[in-house]
């Protein structure tokens, strides 16, 4: 088994949906993995976190890698629709940035602030996926409140996918795709 079997799955799932004339955002940035895997599949990415440091490291990436179809944007994801007047996929990976302060993680408030907003936008078509992590105290809420809300979703407008491995003790991170199948009229 790889290393990360749901990041590499998760990676398999966007490459199956998103298209090289698609604009996506990534909205937490981190390391920059998965920022630099969507350049190379769509036409442009709006990249999105609150550290600095998140910054810097995709930068490099991104430089290495003679990319420029990225936008980095030191700002929390609450803010998409102030910089994004449309994208196909959002892309969550929830949790802390790996290798740096572990009390800096997303928050249950923003990430759900932030899919309400966006999943309005989301075209027929659209999806967002969420990587989510339970493992510690604020990703088991942040899962909770995910599952609550995503549980209340209009199942005509909304089709909502989870990965899971539900067999293994150590607390492995589950995805969640949200996919919008019909307009919300």
């Amino acid at each position: 088994m790889k290393k990360n079997f749901i990041l590499d799955y998760a990676h398999h799932l966007l490459k199956e949906y998103i298209t090289s004339s698609d604009i996506v955002v990534d909205a937490t940035m981190g390391n920059g993995y998965d920022t630099l895997y969507l350049s190379s599949l769509s036409k442009k990415v709006y990249a999105f976190d609150i550290q600095e440091k998140a910054i810097e490291e995709t930068a490099k990436k991104l430089s290495e890698n003679q990319v420029n179809n990225v936008e980095l944007i030191l700002d929390s994801h609450e803010n998409i629709n102030h910089y994004c007047k449309s994208y196909k996929a959002v892309i969550f990976n929830l949790g802390y940035l790996p290798n740096s302060d572990k009390s800096i993680t997303t928050r249950t408030e923003s990430t759900m602030s932030t899919i309400s907003s966006i999943l309005p936008k989301l075209s027929i078509g659209g999806f967002i996926q969420i990587v989510s992590y339970t493992g510690h105290e604020e990703g088991k809420r942040e899962s909770e409140a995910l599952h609550h809300f995503l549980n209340h979703l209009d199942t005509d407008t909304y089709k909502v996918i989870k990965i899971n491995l539900p067999y293994q003790d150590n607390h492995p991170p589950h995805i969640l795709m949200v996919h919008k199948v019909k307009d919300e009229s």
